[in-house]
């Protein structure tokens, strides 16, 4: 995710804390660290690419390299979401502020 427009001074991961650069279009990115670490409901590892250049996202489970269809995934229990970026790259964000909202611990 590079995108120097529209950045405010500073972020925290919404997963573990650590401070980022903060980017208005994406007020709940998580970190790197955080966005390997990326599950299913049930777990399983994932990881999320670019299908090509020009557009959209594709998951797949890392055990097996089965499609993940879905635009939701997990994060250390967080239910979060996954997009391409505008400018290339692939964004996780929470869908609910930490310590609201469904999560696998609830």
């Amino acid at each position: 995710m590079n995108e120097p427009q529209g950045t405010a001074s500073s972020h925290n991961c919404p997963i573990c804390g650590v401070g980022l650069p903060a980017f208005t279009r994406y007020p709940r990115y998580v970190c790197q660290t955080c966005a390997a670490r990326v599950t299913d409901v049930a777990g399983r590892p994932l990881a999320f690419g670019n299908i090509d250049i020009a557009v959209g996202c594709v998951g797949a489970y890392t055990d097996t390299g089965e499609v993940y269809d879905a635009q939701v995934c997990y994060v250390a229990g967080q239910r979060c979401s996954v997009q391409e970026a505008r400018f290339g790259g692939i964004v996780i964000q929470t869908l609910d502020a930490p310590g609201r909202g469904p999560s696998l611990a609830s």
